[in-house]
């Protein structure tokens, strides 16, 4: 094609057809503009195929991560939760007198309950949207909404993690170094050591210990409750996102 043209231009010169010469060179220009900006077009499109394969893949990847936190916080916190906190009020019952012991191990490993989810981290993983930050690939999120739902969801992770760091108490530890743990019987206590533990199980430090723990649970309830909420709303529009980009629902 290319020896073609340049025949025609050659023929034009040697015929001195000059003006006709400018205007068929001029034609050329605008053919290989033309082609340029086709073949600009098809890598452009090209690029944004890849840029959405890249969006579905990390949204379907946020997705997962954010079940996985929901089934978290329901498998750790939510179950264990209820028990906790009356784990924590029979140990304050008993250092202000009024709880009679009838089970001796069973209430040390009550009182040992009460820590449970203590010293916990309750903001499962967020390696996907730390990839999409640090890559400055955040932007492949076309949709504006989306985008600021996903970033105010891990925005809160990060609050929550250093709320509960804030407000968390030794009780885990204070309990942990009264009653010595036995990986191999777990819900066994050393008899002798009974009279030792009662003792530091009574004493106004635990009580305050107490208080902490249960201000540490009945706070960070709220918090973790909307969370678990905000993964639930936040899963059903990524859900939805990409149901209506592949026509299938996720």
């Amino acid at each position: 094609m290319i020896k073609f043209l340049r025949k025609i231009r050659q023929s034009l010169l040697a015929e001195n057809r000059f003006a006709k010469y400018l205007l068929y060179a001029f034609g050329e220009i605008v053919l290989v503009v033309i082609g340029i900006l086709i073949a600009l077009s098809i890598n452009n499109w090209n690029e944004d195929l890849k840029n959405e394969e890249k969006e579905l893949k990390y949204l379907s990847n946020l997705n997962l991560e954010i079940i996985s936190d929901s089934l978290s916080l329901e498998r750790s916190w939510f179950r264990n939760r209820q028990r906790k906190i009356e784990c924590l009020e029979m140990a304050k019952n008993y250092v202000m007198g009024n709880y009679f012991l009838k089970d001796t191990v069973l209430f040390i490993n009550n009182v040992g309950f009460g820590g449970v989810n203590s010293r916990a981290s309750f903001t499962g993983s967020s390696r996907t949207y730390n990839e999409l930050v640090s890559t400055g690939n955040l932007s492949l999120i076309s949709n504006d909404a989306l985008r600021d739902l996903i970033v105010a969801y891990y925005r809160n992770k990060d609050f929550v993690e250093e709320y509960s760091r804030n407000i968390r108490s030794e009780y885990a530890t204070y309990v942990n170094s009264v009653r010595v743990y036995n990986s191999q019987y777990p819900d066994s206590i050393n008899t002798v050591e009974i009279p030792r533990i009662l003792k530091k199980l009574k004493t106004d430090e635990f009580h305050s210990l107490i208080n902490q723990e249960l201000t540490y649970a009945y706070s960070i309830e709220r918090v973790l409750m909307r969370t678990k909420q905000g993964a639930t709303s936040l899963h059903k529009e990524i859900a939805q996102y990409l149901e209506n980009k592949l026509g299938k629902p996720h």
